[in-house]
């Protein structure tokens, strides 16, 4: 049952009637309520997960009711959100350690989602998530509401393990020669195969009431709503976040140019990694000057891009697999031989791929591989070793033009390319943090 509030200084928490996962404060507070673990399981609100699965499922009903429905009623009651507790858990069956896995991202997965792809106002609060791998609990908690004959049975054994998971799970299985494990994979795993949630709001800071519980227009009766106690609020826990990282394209540093031989040049980029979310900002600067005179080789490269990347993973990590969409330009000048040469500028869209990993265990190395693909055009114009006209090696360079002197204007020429347009192998280090509050508690 849930308690009242026994203080003056106690914040209330009511029960939302229309989703019972609810819970709103009657007074601004920071400091979401301690519930117990049957509190937990008798109201919150569970989103199921695929098999060996850690994304949400697209047609999941609790993103859809979230977005649609709870989150503009919670507007329309000026509501912000003070608090989650989250639960994610794995079914029993298949590898421990798997299953210690997909509990732990399928946690993760859900705070994402909570913090990320809602339009609710969040001011700072607390959040209270943990990973149960085998959740022998809830089990029992389910089958005694189905009145299951076995729950004694399975109760007394996860009793006697004392919490050891991987020890009930072997008693589970040989019990009854192993026909209920059969019969309970069937009728309560996949139930387990999910993530729960319990959220906490509280009225608008510059809009809340001293005293009483007010929302207009809905209308909440206070003796058909529970009561919950808030408790002191734990010390906030930090970690650093990287904000700011420069990263280099071995590819561009360590350039091979098969018409010209070794062209290393500089590349240098910074990206922008915000709090939360899936999408960075990515800014680069290519710098090649290469002049070798005797051979009349040159290569001379300066080309900025701006990119946007989306990480499929989110979090705040921006690790794995990435798509970005990017805009650049550039200037050059290239000779292969006295005949082959070419000076112009140009300009580029496109889309890219990624995936990035870590180096070390610290997180602030790591490798990306990329790929590049769009439209260039560029406008240009060759130019020769000596006078085109005459053939005279004068030791000078002329625009390759035959035409009339009074009719040449610079950047005869177009070209226009459409497909691959860079490939990377590139390291990372973070430079610049932020501090964030401690998601894993």
């Amino acid at each position: 049952m849930p308690v009242s509030a026994k203080s003056s200084d106690e914040v209330i928490y009511r029960q939302l009637p229309e989703c019972p996962f609810v819970y709103v404060a009657e007074t601004f507070t920071t400091t979401p309520p301690d519930i117990s673990d049957s509190l937990f399981d008798q109201v919150a609100q569970g989103i199921s997960f695929k098999v060996n699965r850690t994304e949400l499922r697209a047609d999941e009903p609790f993103v859809a009711y979230y977005n649609d429905s709870l989150v503009p009623l919670l507007k329309k009651m000026d509501l912000v959100l003070c608090g989650v507790m989250v639960k994610g858990a794995a079914s029993p069956e298949g590898p421990y350690d798997n299953n210690v896995r997909l509990s732990r991202e399928r946690t993760r997965r859900l705070m994402d989602f909570l913090q990320e792809y809602s339009d609710q106002p969040i001011f700072d609060y607390a959040l209270s998530s943990q990973f149960i791998t085998e959740d022998y609990g809830y089990l029992i908690t389910l089958m005694k509401r189905a009145g299951d004959k076995e729950t004694d049975q399975v109760k007394a054994i996860w009793d006697d393990c004392n919490g050891d998971e991987r020890m009930c799970k072997q008693r589970l299985m040989a019990l009854n020669g192993g026909r209920t494990w059969k019969r309970l994979l069937e009728k309560y795993f996949p139930t387990l195969r999910q993530s729960r949630v319990v959220l906490f709001y509280a009225p608008h800071p510059q809009r809340a009431l001293v005293r009483g519980l007010r929302y207009d227009p809905v209308e909440i009766k206070r003796d058909t709503i529970p009561y919950m106690r808030t408790v002191p609020s734990f010390p906030r826990e930090f970690k650093r976040r990287h904000m700011v990282a420069v990263r280099t394209n071995l590819v561009h540093d360590l350039l091979i140019e098969p018409h010209f031989g070794f062209a290393p040049g500089v590349n240098v980029q910074l990206e922008y990694y915000p709090l939360w979310g899936h999408y960075t900002y990515n800014a680069g600067f290519t710098f090649t000057n290469h002049r070798h005179w005797d051979d009349c080789k040159f290569f001379q490269v300066r080309d900025a891009q701006l990119e946007l990347r989306r990480y499929f993973r989110g979090g705040g990590e921006f690790l794995g697999t990435y798509l970005g969409a990017y805009a650049e330009g550039t200037v050059y000048g290239i000779g292969f031989n006295e005949r082959k040469g070419w000076e112009g500028e140009g300009g580029g869209a496109g889309l890219s791929i990624g995936h990035t990993c870590n180096l070390n265990r610290k997180g602030n190395l790591r490798l990306e591989l990329s790929l590049s693909a769009g439209l260039f055009i560029t406008r240009y114009d060759p130019y020769v070793y000596g006078n085109p006209l005459t053939g005279q090696v004068d030791g000078l360079y002329y625009y390759n033009y035959l035409g009339s002197a009074s009719q040449f204007r610079e950047r005869n020429h177009r070209f226009i390319w459409f497909g691959p347009t860079n490939a990377g192998i590139h390291l990372t280090y973070d430079i610049i943090y932020r501090k964030r509050k401690e998601a894993d508690r």
